[in-house]
């Protein structure tokens, strides 16, 4: 299990709900959410979330907070800021290269994707009908948090890798 990192405008994450991250802040920094390649952010409950942050992230997740007001926090309550400049940006080897895309979906399959969402249901080969009960991330790093027929399962799925279909 990872260590989380949270931003939040609440006085504790776990409060995030009652003092939320509106979607139109989350808007005036999206241009960081894109920047870096392999940081998994999740909008969720009125936060922001990145699992495993390391001291190279966190960094970057105090420049959001400071832009949207808010603050960075760990799962166990206590904050992180930049005061003595400790956590430095994350290198430029991390940076995206936006020239080339990494996916190539069929279009069927991508308006398919794109036309599903909470409570829907799908197929998938190996763990059969599921519900969506979650929507994480955005674009490629889309995620469909599943709980499957059999009630036992809940899966999180990368919405364009995994084999997926309409139920039929």
């Amino acid at each position: 299990m990872s260590y989380d990192i949270h931003i939040t405008k609440a006085d504790h994450w776990v409060d995030s709900e009652k003092n939320p991250i509106t979607e139109e802040e989350l808007e005036r920094v999206s241009d960081l959410f894109h920047t870096y390649k392999g940081i998994p952010f999740f909008y969720q409950q009125g936060r922001i979330t990145v699992c495993g942050a390391d001291e190279r992230v966190i960094g970057l997740l105090i420049d959001i907070a400071n832009r949207l007001d808010a603050r960075v926090q760990g799962d166990e309550g206590e904050y992180y800021c930049n005061d003595e400049n400790k956590y430095p940006q994350p290198p430029e080897c991390l940076k995206q290269d936006f020239g080339v895309s990494e996916i190539n979906i069929p279009d069927e399959q991508q308006r398919f994707i794109e036309s599903i969402g909470v409570n829907d249901e799908i197929q998938h080969p190996k763990y059969g009908v599921g519900q969506i009960i979650e929507v994480l991330g955005a674009g490629a790093d889309k995620e469909f948090v599943v709980k499957f027929s059999d009630g036992e399962r809940v899966k999180r799925l990368l919405a364009y890798y995994a084999a997926i279909q309409p139920v039929r």
